[in-house]
């Protein structure tokens, strides 16, 4: 049991208990399995409904059955009693508060995918997740009696959530960008980010490799360990030199102000950008501050190498040092780059990729979807977490206080599968909330506590997931992640096509409009949400705050609150 190897790993390293007995580590382990348990039941739920995704009765019925986060009255919706939660955006609790629907599931979709009339989506992979998820509603009604918010992330960006509640802006949620998203779809892992910040960056591209880079750091957890190297002439690491640092939501945004204050000139040089950026990954081993798992370096690139040993020599140097890495320290590391804007130059980023057991990823100039450009590190780590004995993997973030009710709590994840293909297909990420009373209680330490945040650093940490695909599998990635083009030959195309998943044949039963009813489009969070207690509808008054219900772009935003003294990541409705 996952759990049991914690708890045991937790006692041998002796991290101190400030007021509970050890008698109360059977109470604590049995709150914990509980919650694991949950949320692989509700990861077998979804697996389990996504074989019937091409049926035309799943797609047909799917049809103005769904209720959405910002535009649609929910069926059951009640203004929210006192002593569950009070939204302080409506009131007090005490005269006005907030309506949600506790029998009812809401979709969430970030802007760019909401392109039709109604803001209806428009791309079949994203209409088909709305649909087949919605076939675990009754489950997730039903498991959501015990109290427990559940909620599945797809990995085409969609978000269905129990309990319905409006979303207080609008387009603006994109799972995929959420750190227990990742977590939970990657594990623990060691990232480098290199950055080209040569003079050929300049204008657009280094905007673009800043935003890129945000983006990655912004989903990364607890569990992970993180470096940002930048290159010209020569390399640096940014915010100091030494390892890498945990990843830590104080750790985040310092570095993401540091990576804002990035400035393009010089020449490019690869070769030094590598040999920095193994340093960091060695001194990190060296100083056993690694998570011990997974290594990703992500290499952003307009891909102009100008001075500085050639392209022959920063690959012979790559490889030894990946190799030096495995035989010394047992660490896997994969080469992820990414080619930045339209003009870039591909063949050397994607040479090195290819040559280097990698993967290369162009990412255009102006994309509204930039997590999906940069999702090729998480999709190779979740395509791996699916098979070789990781199939019950589990994520948990560190506790945080949720953002209306004033709580702490947690959250457990698992990563969703089509497993009837090798390697098993990545769908999204299933998640059950916990509040953490009872775990207080029984260890007797406040959530707040340097107890509790090294117990959750150590249970995100217990176990490194284990990555063994073929260069088929691998080959299939790259296509799946950017077409015929970032394939690399080293399979012809019947092979890796068999790895490939087929789209539904029935694409003309889609529907064209999943949403019950938009009665509420185009009014602020007080007009929708906030109502008087005992009430069942909006109520004009009871005061909010101004929020826009305008679309945002569907760019990366972080919601930032306070814990232990560190800035967290808001995460959902109620965080």
């Amino acid at each position: 049991m996952f759990i049991s190897l914690f708890l045991a790993s937790y006692l041998v390293l002796k991290i101190p208990v400030e007021s509970a007995s050890v008698g109360n580590e059977a109470e604590v382990e049995s709150i914990l399995q509980r919650m694991e348990n949950s949320v692989l039941a509700f990861r077998d739920q979804i697996e389990n409904i996504y074989t019937s995704r091409c049926d035309a009765e799943t797609l047909i019925a799917c049809t103005k059955r769904n209720y959405n986060d910002c535009s649609s009255i929910y069926p059951n919706q009640q203004c929210m009693d006192a002593s569950e939660f009070v939204d302080p955006l409506c009131g007090d609790g005490k005269t006005c508060n907030a309506l949600w629907d506790k029998t009812q599931t809401a979709v969430r979709i970030p802007a760019n995918l909401a392109g039709g009339s109604l803001d209806n989506p428009t791309d079949p992979q994203v209409i088909q997740s709305i649909c087949y998820s919605r076939l675990a509603e009754p489950y997730m009604i039903e498991n959501f009696k015990e109290g427990h918010q559940m909620y599945f992330g797809s990995s085409t960006g969609t978000f269905r959530i129990i309990p319905a509640r409006q979303s207080e802006t609008c387009g603006d949620y994109d799972p995929r960008y959420r750190p227990w998203f990742v977590a939970a779809s990657s594990g623990p892992k060691d990232v480098v980010l290199v950055i080209d910040v040569s003079g050929s960056m300049l204008g657009h591209g280094i905007g673009l490799a800043k935003e890129a880079a945000i983006t990655v750091v912004g989903t990364l957890s607890v569990a992970d360990r993180f470096a940002v190297v930048t290159f010209s002439d020569e390399a640096f690491q940014t915010g100091g030199e030494g390892g890498m640092i945990r990843a830590t939501n104080e750790n985040k945004k310092q570095m993401i102000d540091n990576i804002r204050n990035l400035q393009a000139s010089g020449g490019t040089n690869f070769y030094d950008a590598f040999a920095k950026t193994f340093d960091i990954i060695d001194e990190t081993i060296k100083d056993e501050l690694t998570t011990g798992c997974n290594v990703a370096v992500l290499f952003m690139t307009d891909g102009m190498l100008t001075i500085g040993p050639g392209q022959d020599e920063v690959i012979l140097l790559v490889n030894q040092r990946i190799s030096n890495l495995s035989t010394n320290f047992n660490q896997t590391t994969t080469i992820f780059t990414y080619s930045l804007g339209q003009d870039a130059d591909s063949y050397v980023p994607k040479r090195l990729a290819c040559e280097t057991n990698g993967i290369w990823t162009s990412v255009d100039d102006f994309t509204d979807d930039l997590i999906t450009a940069m999702s090729s590190y998480y999709t190779l780590y979740a395509s791996g977490l699916g098979q070789g004995g990781n199939e019950d993997w589990v994520a948990w973030v560190e506790p945080y206080q949720f953002h209306t009710g004033g709580k702490m709590g947690t959250s457990a994840s698992a990563p969703v599968y089509d497993r009837s293909v090798k390697p098993p297909l990545f769908l999204g990420v299933a998640t059950v909330d916990m509040l953490m009373d009872d775990y207080e209680q029984a260890l007797g330490a406040k959530a707040s506590s340097s107890t509790v945040l090294d117990r959750f650093v150590l249970l995100s940490t217990a176990r490194c997931p284990k990555i063994e695909l073929s260069q088929c599998e691998l080959e299939a990635l790259r296509y799946i992640g950017g077409g015929e083009n970032s394939i690399c030959g080293v399979c012809n195309d019947t092979e890796y096509f068999a790895i490939v998943p087929k789209e539904c044949p029935n694409q003309s039963d889609l529907p064209s409009d999943v949403w019950n009813n938009t009665e509420m489009q185009g009014r602020s969070f007080a007009e929708r949400a906030c109502c008087e207690i005992d009430t069942a509808v909006p109520s004009n008054a009871c005061s909010a705050t101004h929020l826009s219900t305008e679309r945002s772009s569907g760019t990366n935003q972080f919601v930032l609150r306070t814990f232990f003294g560190i800035s967290t990541v808001g995460v959902l409705i109620f965080l």
